[in-house]
């Protein structure tokens, strides 16, 4: 599924109107977005940046509502986890815990952190999808260039990008031949508990195998064609926009100006 969230993000940066916006005015307005979820008062700046970051991208940068909807789902989980884990205070319960049992208890204190985690959480991985579903990472990476970050790093962040794809696509490759042989089929005890645990297992080591041959393949392809320091690549022509920096900065100064004056 991670695979499938990552060919919709790259898909999408690719088609997407902003593609042409220089690369470091979408920086800036992400950045901003993300420290302010992160700086700002729970309420109403998370809420204000949450409504902020999915106006521009799917306004502004016309992307589709299930493109976000997909990207946005794995993320989802890890902070519903992240804030259940917080939830459950551990130690002697407090005199107005809601609940408790053993060393677990559940109040107002616990509650109230959770629900910011979440909150801060949620409006800052939307911030991050401002700039994720817009620009490519080749475009990125080129951009990082003019800041001398080293060749080797950004190959190294490049390649496992790469791979990723090549993982994604051999994954689904070998759960298909799975499912074309009833791979899946439930048969035998508990469900087929042992049966699905050594077509996990048997579907793990043909994963690790083809991923292998292919990245050595591909570093041999780029071995016989003379690589040795960097690929890089043709720069886009962008041209300046004054009017995303101005909203960048107009909709920063609404969300810290309506959230202190809620705060107060």
């Amino acid at each position: 599924m991670s695979g499938l969230h990552i060919g919709a993000l790259d898909d999408a940066a690719w088609g997407s109107p902003w593609r042409r916006r220089r690369v470091g005015e979408k920086v800036a307005c992400s950045m901003g977005l993300v420290l302010t979820a992160l700086l700002a008062p729970t309420w109403p700046g998370t809420l204000l940046v949450a409504v902020a970051a999915i106006a521009l991208i799917v306004g502004a940068a016309r992307i589709r509502p299930r493109v976000l909807l997909t990207a946005m789902s794995a993320p989802i989980v890890f902070l519903i986890l992240g804030a259940i884990s917080v939830l459950f205070s551990v130690g002697t319960a407090p005199a107005d815990a809601w609940w408790h049992a053993a060393f677990l208890s559940v109040g107002p204190t616990s509650v109230a952190q959770a629900a910011r985690l979440f909150a801060h959480g949620l409006s800052g991985t939307l911030a991050v999808m401002v700039l994720a579903t817009t620009t490519p990472m080749v475009d990125l990476l080129t951009w990082l260039r003019r800041f001398r970050v080293p060749d080797p790093l950004l190959e190294i962040a490049s390649l496992t990008y790469r791979l990723l794809f090549v993982l994604a696509e051999t994954t689904a490759n070998v759960l298909a031949a799975q499912r074309c042989r009833l791979g899946d089929n439930p048969v035998g005890r508990w469900n087929g508990l042992s049966r699905r645990w050594h077509n996990t297992a048997a579907a793990v080591g043909a994963i690790g195998l083809r991923a292998w041959d292919r990245s050595s393949r591909l570093t041999e392809g780029l071995a016989h064609r003379g690589f040795e320091t960097s690929l890089v690549t043709l720069p886009v022509p962008r041209v300046a926009s004054p009017r995303l920096i101005t909203a960048t900065v107009v909709v920063l100064a609404a969300i810290w100006s309506i959230s202190l004056v809620v705060a107060r």
